[in-house]
């Protein structure tokens, strides 16, 4: 839903490319970050015009990485850490504040250990029908495509229904 420009291809290859995936950093907070990728290889984020745009499709990739650390091991870490905080300070416990604190030094010190998850769903635009399609199940990756579609290109998915689909056929 919205204007549509005739030019779609040259009107918002700059902001797909704005939106494109970034790297996750262990020293970041994020726990999880999504943007766009070559629907072809979900590492290769460098979008240009051959990549996302075939006759009148635009096709796209939507990767999600996120940090998954097993409970079991971060709490193993974890009691180390404030082990190891309790002998150097003489301290009988560990104050709320520094205990969230020392959670967050041990997350990083994991995550500069780990790889992140990488998850990929395929979203192909008929820009001539204006009719786009995304391959998930899941609520919580519809609600992710549709935040960045609707910041790449300023329109908003309608989900398909019988009454859409007959308002698009003309009935």
């Amino acid at each position: 839903a919205g204007d549509v420009p005739d030019d779609i291809a040259g009107a918002s290859l700059k902001r797909i490319r704005s939106n494109a995936f970034r790297d996750l950093v262990p020293e970041e907070d994020d726990a999880s970050r999504h943007g766009w990728c070559s629907i072809q290889d979900p590492m290769d984020v460098d979008l240009d015009h051959e990549k996302v745009f075939w006759n009148e499709y635009l096709s796209l990739g939507m990767r999600i990485d996120t940090w998954v650390i097993p409970k079991p091991l971060l709490t193993a870490h974890l009691r180390t850490a404030e082990a190891a905080m309790l002998e150097r300070k003489g301290m009988e416990r560990i104050g709320k504040k520094a205990k969230a604190e020392l959670k967050l030094m041990v997350l990083r010190k994991l995550r500069r250990q780990l790889v992140p998850s990488t998850k990929s769903v395929d979203l192909v635009w008929n820009t001539r029908t204006h009719v786009a399609c995304f391959f998930s199940q899941s609520a919580r990756i519809h609600l992710l495509v549709q935040e960045l579609f609707e910041k790449t290109f300023g329109l908003r998915l309608v989900p398909e229904s019988p009454g859409t689909a007959a308002e698009r056929w003309g009935f």
